[in-house]
């Protein structure tokens, strides 16, 4: 398996570990969404930081337009990870699961118009049909007040999600992929500790302990996803993480204890089939 490969599948599995992780912590130790940022990305500038030490990478040189692109990416990120980490407060994640699915397919069709050379005829056939396959797999519950705030919130946070591959793309001809991952997470968390502050209830054990590991989980995919923008593109990358879902529905299904639909199930699986013949034919 090609190494850009590997990396894209690494941070496909840890975004599910990942999420798997924050849902527990909602739901057994009920932890705010402010304590859990601030959590979460307390775990992954630790981690960063220690793997930037641990490689020895060099500081990048800044100019006008990189310390632009990073402005740019940090305000994008604040605002997605803040709408999303209210969404999740309120939905479970099979529920979330058909919005999460479209990520992806977005971010893949954005980089296909932004980047030329990565066009492929067969990934554009891929992405439209895991629109419609996404679309068949959508839930038709009828939801509460709540739900429908938090699939909005959700909504918008996918937006956001499916641009940063792009600027990623841009910003990695000027910096590595460990300092854009640090930097970013660093200025995201003077954002959150500034804008949310650490929260007001207790830090009990077990809330720490979830969220700094969902943490360091975090601060692998965000490398991993980096490097494989960088070896693969946006778009060749965005097809891979298609495959997410898959691994979202077994976790909400074995772990969570959630209820996962047939519809859903059958997505999840032309999903993967599209995204292995989108990928390597």
């Amino acid at each position: 398996m090609p190494l850009g490969f590997l990396y894209a599948v690494v941070a496909t599995v840890c975004e599910t570990i990942g999420k798997t992780i924050d849902k527990l912590n909602f739901g057994r130790n009920h932890i705010a969404a402010r304590q859990q940022m601030f959590l979460v990305f307390t775990g992954m500038f630790l981690s960063l930081l220690g793997y930037i030490v641990v490689s020895r990478q060099h500081f990048p040189h800044f100019a006008l337009i990189s310390f632009g692109l990073m402005l740019l990416i940090t305000l994008v990120s604040f605002a997605g990870n803040t709408l999303d980490y209210v969404s999740l407060k309120v939905n479970d994640l099979s529920l979330r699961e058909p919005m999460f699915n479209f990520e992806p397919i977005l971010a893949g069709l954005a980089g296909y118009i932004f980047f030329p050379k990565e066009r492929k005829a067969t990934a554009l056939v891929a992405f439209i049909l895991a629109m419609f396959i996404v679309n068949y797999g959508t839930h038709r519950r009828k939801l509460r007040k709540s739900e429908r705030t938090g699939m909005f919130y959700f909504l918008l946070a996918t937006i956001l999600y499916a641009l940063q591959p792009s600027i990623y793309k841009v910003t990695l001809e000027y910096i590595s992929p460990p300092w854009i991952a640090f930097l970013r997470v660093a200025a995201i968390l003077v954002l959150v500790t500034i804008f949310f502050g650490i929260g007001k209830r207790n830090y009990t054990p077990k809330k720490v302990s979830y969220g700094l590991t969902s943490g360091v989980i975090y601060a692998v995919e965000a490398i991993a996803s980096l490097y494989a923008i960088d070896k693969l593109g946006v778009v060749r990358t965005a097809l891979l993480t298609l495959l997410g879902p898959a691994l979202m529905y077994l976790s909400s299904y074995f772990i969570l204890k959630e209820k996962v639909r047939k519809g859903e199930l059958i997505s999840s699986i032309l999903l993967v089939v599209v995204v292995l013949v989108g990928a390597f034919a």
